[in-house]
């Protein structure tokens, strides 16, 4: 395991000499290979050193082989971005044993100053982050970070009395400049999202790095193509918390826990942190005490709490001690408090507990990291299996009293439950719901990744690559319901994601071999497959898109197309998990096949695509009796 110590100020509480032990302290010289056992559940951050000799990277001789380059500048871009925020901590290491575990400080001082919490924010490393701060954060002027932010609105922070130091207001401001007037003259802190193109390019690339979401992502307000649009895994959000003079009192909240995975970049100023572990692990709501509070906040928060603490067991004696208030009862082991200068990376995983302080005003990034839940993935999936299953599930519930009873006919439905539910999950339901296709990340961003040179990035926006424009559509609902497109409207909502099903080449690692003799091919019940003429037929020709058009190829073939859907049924909007457009010239009369519904048989193996984007799966069926 790593090196244990004491943190920071020392700053434990814990009786125990054991627990102040078992602290992480570790210096970039130091950092080894450790068990693959879980990370100790007392204290609850891990810090990681990485000491620099002025103005420049360590100069210190080692026998230890250099598996990571020191950086000097966090380049969003990068596709290594994770791995230089880390640094001397690897990626593996963060992620087989700390990650939705611990959190991690990664600690970089200069070592005139090294070890100490005292001095100011030019103890830190400055340059680390200068990239970041120059290029996309217009140099930390607060007037163009607000005019330029991703959020709708400007947010404001205020104290609800003058003897209230824990509790919030926000409030949101329209304007920018109002916003900026009131920070600078009232000194209060601001909080609003980055520039659109620094938070796709971080929370893209660190979905991509941690696996959250499968890697996928889909940004908020933009027109790009992706493989679930609306119903993409990953997603995310960049905070910008910008400090006022500490004369007012600072930026203080009081405890708090969020329901993200949070990695935080300190750009300038002094934070202090205090953490301690929660009790609710993988969170479904944060819960924010540190706000003015209302009912409706406090009851959503706390019955959704509860409801985690139950651990499955259904028992209200295990969860109904969890209060909203910071205490023992929601809290795990001791707390312990760390200090974030410049170029500090820190990381601290949904559900633990935290306040902090302003040290030295000065402004921090915030990368926010959430995604959909098995439990979401699943029902969605199943929702979709029974509507198609049987008419009687896609009813309206209706009760009558006296006539009509709604439980009795949903028992009646129930009955027959289990026998559809074990059915999907013995016949590949986990491969179903997971095609390979969402659990690794887009291939064109896999293949921009291949082509990046780190030191030939300043033009490079990861976005543009991973996916294609969409054109904007508006269109006008006629009184008869009928839909009418305006005179500067040249597409339908029709684009997407094309693969050439003849050309077609997975990524790195992946296979769609036959595992075994006795495997059988399954098709997803979750998949639909239509020809793309089908469609086009039934749109006026000038409104159709380039997907929709057959195109003329070499040697007078003509390419066909095909849409696939996966997991569509299960939200109101229909929207699906993975829709992409397939096209093929050699295998149209097998995909023609596969659209009626036939051609299922072992004896032709499907095109490598379809089993990548959910169409089929292999089923082993021998493994299935040896379980039996």
């Amino acid at each position: 395991m790593y090196k244990r110590a004491i943190t920071d100020t020392g700053n434990v509480s814990a009786n125990s000499a054991k627990q102040l032990r078992r602290n992480g302290n570790v210096d970039s010289s130091d950092v080894m290979a450790s068990s693959s056992e879980p990370s100790s559940p007392i204290t609850p951050v891990v810090i990681i050193k990485d000491y620099r000799e002025e103005g420049g990277l360590t100069k210190k001789k080692s026998s230890k082989p250099q598996q990571q380059q020191q950086p000097t500048v966090l380049r969003p871009e990068s596709n290594n971005l994770l791995d230089d925020m880390l640094y001397p901590l690897s990626r593996d290491d963060f992620l087989h044993k700390h990650f939705r575990k611990d959190a991690v400080h990664i600690q970089r001082r200069h070592r005139h100053n090294k070890g100490k919490a005292t001095g100011n924010a030019s103890s830190g490393d400055l340059d680390l982050v200068s990239y970041i701060c120059e290029k996309y954060l217009y140099d930390l002027d607060v007037r163009q970070i607000f005019a330029e932010t991703s959020s709708e609105n400007v947010f404001l922070w205020l104290r609800s009395g003058a003897e209230d130091t824990h509790h919030l207001n926000s409030v949101e401001i329209s304007d920018p400049e109002t916003a900026y007037a009131l920070h600078i003259s009232g000194s209060h802190p601001g909080y609003c999202r980055a520039p659109p193109q620094l938070e796709q390019l971080l929370v893209g690339s660190l979905l991509r790095a941690t696996g959250l979401g499968g890697g996928h992502y889909h940004p908020p307000h933009s027109d790009v193509v992706t493989l679930g649009g609306g119903t993409t895994l990953g997603r995310g959000e960049v905070e910008l918390f910008i400090g006022a003079k500490a004369g007012k009192g600072g930026h203080n909240t009081g405890w708090h826990t969020d329901f993200q995975e949070n990695f935080t970049i300190q750009l300038s100023g002094l934070k202090q942190w205090t953490l301690r572990r929660g009790r609710v692990r993988h969170p479904m709501r944060g819960t924010t005490p540190h706000y003015c509070r209302e009912a409706s906040v406090v009851e959503n928060q706390l019955k959704i709490a509860r409801l985690s603490c139950m651990g499955g067991n259904g028992s209200l004696e295990n969860s109904g001690s969890y209060g909203f208030e910071y205490n023992d009862n929601n809290t795990d082991g001791p707390e312990q408090t760390i200090t974030l200068y410049p170029g500090d990376c820190f990381y601290f995983p949904s559900g633990m507990w935290h306040c902090v302080k302003t040290i030295e005003p000065g402004v921090s990034l915030n990368v926010s990291l959430m995604g959909t839940s098995y439990a979401s993935l699943v029902s969605e999936a199943l929702q979709h299996v029974l509507v198609g299953k049987d008419q009687r599930w896609r009813e309206i519930v209706t009760s009558r009293p006296g006539d009509m009873d709604g439980s009795k006919r949903l028992q009646e439905l129930m009955g027959g439950l289990s026998k559809i539910v074990d059915e999907f999950v013995s016949n590949g339901g986990a491969a179903h719901c997971l095609p390979p296709a969402l659990c690794y990340p887009t291939l064109s961003a896999i293949n921009a990744e291949k082509d990046l040179d780190r030191e030939e990035v300043d033009e490079y926006d990861m976005l543009e690559e991973e996916t294609e424009s969409k054109d904007n559509v508006s269109a006008e609902i006629n009184g008869d319901g009928s839909l009418s497109l305006m005179e500067d409207d040249v597409d339908m909502p029709l684009s997407g994601i094309i693969v050439n099903v003849d050309q077609f080449e997975g990524p790195s690692g992946w296979v769609c071999d036959k595992p075994s003799k006795t495997s059988k091919l399954i098709r997803n019940p979750l998949a639909s497959l239509i020809a793309m003429s089908d469609v086009a037929s039934c749109v006026p020709s000038r409104v159709n898109t380039s997907e929709s058009d057959d195109n003329s190829v070499e040697g007078g073939e003509t390419a066909k197309k095909y849409i696939l859907n996966v997991n569509f049924a299960g939200n109101e909007m229909c929207e699906s998990h993975i829709r992409v457009v397939l096209e093929t010239t050699e295998s149209v009369e097998l995909m023609d096949s596969y659209e009626k519904g036939d051609g299922c048989n072992d004896t032709v193996v499907p095109p490598d695509c379809l089993f990548y984007y959910g169409l089929f799966s292999w089923k082993d069926s021998a493994r299935d009796v040896a379980m039996e």
